[in-house]
């Protein structure tokens, strides 16, 4: 045999073959050729009495009989993540009905408030145009549409569904609808300086949450069973931490406008826990954010139960990766429940706490009453990620229809924006204009009043702490932050006053609070302090 036919043998053997014998022919050249020369063999030798404890558990798993088994539940396994994957596409298809819960805003004076509100926190020129843009990015044409391309017409669609909750077609309807979204375009055109251009572009589509079809990606069975478990590890923890569970079925009343609606929704649970003598009486309400459920949340629970105080812990199950599909209650529904389970425990008052989509219940609790009214139920409030300010820029594009590109936002698709369950909350349930507040600080109580002041600004009690992450993926918090200082009136961090409300933290992203100790236990210090 020739050398070239020896040659051509070897370059036609596999990459794998050819992997074995680099590896030997390393360790031979480096005088591995014996077994005590090799790293590691002493440790080796050092496991050996392991060997006889081993054997048998190997000897079980190699047997006919156990390989059968474990064939055999493979396969189940494999067969039940196929109905799964089937059930899932169908469920989807189902959860595309558009069943028109989420309710516009009835009063004309409500819709003209929030107008208002929300056109003074957009810049003029450059500013107004990179916002209208955001709301037409839909993710489902090549670019994002400039402003140049947004027709007037373009502009009514998006005002009938932000803030009637409702098709053009059907607000269209009304001229007195017509009319009131052409003095809104009238109004944008001449506060903020720019024009939109006649007509109808037909090529460019706005985000309308509860009018859109429901972006979900299918997560095997296994991955909801891991959940599962997870979240009873996590109830056994807070159970052994001196948490109890309590799931009750009321009958709540929400403000729709002008008018009282009262309903039966299916149980609110809670985790609840009292010291025998607290140091402080006023219990902390924590409410958790769009996620995998309390166990993100665990170890920074059971941080919250070393302070001495009562701790009521809110779940929120429609928005938790759970399996089944649960009855979601309004912001409104959500306040009135939370108020009356503080009563049950024999609390008039309460400091609350939210992240992220906890944030948006905490502001209805806000909503619901000015802290400086007598009626009001919170005595401090703890904001963390907040999504309840400048609910009108990004929020729902970032969330609900952005392609992700960097990690941060993959992981936030993979737990929260692209599940099942919580994209048909966010598509079907999310209503905007009933989270989104424009409060006033506790130390600017006594000012002019705004025009149209309502229910949207109320005052924030004097223990208020907001936490932003600076490099947060979900909103562009450095014009949160510039918000909150100048039209709110919150006092920065740094400013040289006493009593920091608004605290950015440097470098960290969506929830990675969680992950940094400095931010974690300033946090904690804040649920202490409030």
């Amino acid at each position: 045999m020739t050398g070239s036919t020896i040659a051509g043998d070897h370059m036609a053997m596999s990459p794998i073959t050819n992997a074995f014998v680099a590896i030997f022919h390393y360790l031979d050249s480096h005088g591995y050729r014996d077994l005590p020369n090799i790293p590691g063999y002493r440790y080796l030798v050092a496991l050996q009495p392991l060997k006889r404890y081993v054997d048998p558990f190997l000897n079980f798993v190699s047997s006919h009989r156990t390989l059968a088994c474990i064939v055999t539940l493979l396969h189940l396994w494999m067969a039940a993540e196929l109905i799964f994957y089937i059930m899932f596409w169908k469920k989807l298809a189902r959860l595309q009905e558009i069943d028109r819960v989420v309710k516009g805003i009835k009063l004309k004076e409500r819709r003209k408030e929030l107008f208002q509100r929300c056109l003074e926190t957009v810049n003029e020129g450059d500013g107004v145009k990179r916002w209208v843009e955001v709301w037409f990015d839909t993710g489902r044409t090549k670019q994002r549409a400039r402003f140049e391309e947004i027709g007037r017409l373009n502009m009514i669609h998006w005002l009938a569904w932000a803030f009637w909750a409702a098709p053009f077609e059907e607000v269209s309807n009304s001229p007195a609808n017509l009319q009131e979204m052409n003095e809104m375009i009238d109004t944008i055109e001449e506060v903020k300086k720019v024009k939109f251009e006649e007509g109808f572009n037909s090529n460019i589509d706005c985000i309308r949450l509860c009018l859109d079809p429901v972006l979900a990606s299918h997560r095997p069975l296994v991955y909801y069973i891991l959940l599962w478990f997870a979240n009873a590890l996590a109830d056994l923890v807070f159970w052994a931490i001196g948490l109890t569970k309590h799931d009750i079925t009321l009958n709540v009343t929400s403000d729709n406008d002008s008018r009282k609606v009262s309903r039966e929704v299916s149980d609110l649970s809670y985790w609840y826990r009292s010291p025998v003598n607290p140091k402080n009486k006023v219990p902390l309400v924590f409410v958790q954010g769009i996620g995998i459920g309390l166990v993100q949340y665990i170890h920074f629970i059971v941080a919250l139960t070393r302070i001495s105080r009562p701790l009521m812990v809110i779940e929120v199950p429609y928005v938790s990766n759970r399996l089944l599909q649960t009855d979601c209650m309004t912001p409104d529904e959500t306040y009135f429940a939370i108020e009356h389970v503080l009563k049950l425990h024999g609390h008039t008052t309460a400091t609350f706490m939210g992240h992220s989509l906890g944030t948006m219940l905490c502001a209805a609790v806000c909503r619901a009453n000015s802290a400086t009214s007598q009626k009001s139920i919170v005595v401090g409030l703890i904001l963390v990620d907040p999504i309840c300010f400048l609910t009108h820029h990004s929020i729902a594009h970032n969330f609900a229809y952005r392609t992700p590109a960097t990690a941060s936002q993959l992981v936030m698709d993979l737990f929260a924006s692209r599940e099942i369950g919580t994209s048909w909350y966010i598509m079907r349930r999310f209503c905007w204009n009933q989270c989104v507040m424009f409060p006033i600080a506790w130390a600017k109580r006594h000012q002019k009043p705004l025009l149209c002041q309502g229910l949207l600004s109320p005052v924030l009690p004097e223990k208020t702490r907001v936490f932003l992450s600076e490099n947060d993926n979900l909103m562009d918090m450095s014009n949160v932050a510039e918000y909150l200082k100048t039209q709110v009136g919150l006092v920065a961090q740094g400013e040289g006053k006493e009593g920091s409300e608004l605290v950015v933290m440097k470098n960290l992203d969506h929830a990675q609070f969680l992950l940094q100790p400095h931010w974690f236990s300033s946090i904690i210090q804040a649920a202490h302090e409030c």
